[in-house]
This record gives C-alpha cells, structure tokens and sequence, in this order.
C-alpha cells in the first residue's frame, strides 16, 4: 500500500498544509499513524474519511470548526479498515495488537469480554 506524504494529502484536498495540520492539531481529524521516522502515514482510507467529513460539512476548507468527536458508524468502520490495512502492512498478528491495546486500555478488555444484552 503505498502511503502520502501531508501535502501530497492537502494538494488532494485542496487545502494548505496548515489547514491540514491544524485540523489534526485541534482533533478534527483523527491522527494517522507514523512510520519509525516520525511522517504520518497517509492512507486512502484516511483520505476518503477526511473528504467525508469535509462533505458532510463537519470541517471546512478554510476554517476549523469546533465539534464533538464522533462514533459514528462510518467512521469508525473506515478507521477499523484503515487499522486492519496498517496490520498487514506492517505484518503484525492482530491477537498481538489487541492484548497490547488491552494492555495500554484494561477497560478496553472487560468491555471486549462482556457481551450486550439485548432487551
């Protein structure tokens, strides 16, 4: 998978690289991971989520505007696909990811264990 750069993502978006970075800066826009050198990690399906979400009029191409994040369904799907795609290309065991997300979050294992009820 091949992986751009933060301004070949604002030349897309057709916005400055500020405008970009302030996004992420202010949490509008969910951080992408890093590779061992520090740049972000521009995938596709990172792309299409800030387009979605310039298209839904939750961000503006000049302007940051101050809104809750969300769980949205969409949202947080497109974010799962981008982490599944970020395992494989970094031929990591999901299992491994997982025990060591439950490690940093030990609430995130309790809710993980626990089915819902339905009522």
């Amino acid at each position: 998978m091949k992986y751009l750069t933060t301004i070949e993502v604002a030349h897309e978006l057709k916005v400055s690289k500020q405008t970009l970075l302030n996004w992420l800066y202010t949490g509008k826009v969910p951080e992408p991971p890093r590779n061992r050198n520090g740049y972000r990690l521009w995938s596709a399906s990172r792309v299409n989520l800030v387009k979605g979400l310039i298209g839904d009029g939750r961000i503006h191409r000049r302007t940051v505007v101050h809104k809750e994040p969300s769980n949205r369904p969409e949202i947080v799907t497109e974010l799962a696909r981008e982490v599944s795609q970020f395992l494989r290309d970094g031929k990591i065991a999901p299992d491994v990811f997982l025990r060591e997300l439950s490690r940093l979050h030990p609430g995130m294992r309790r809710a993980a264990r626990s089915p819902r009820r339905r009522g």
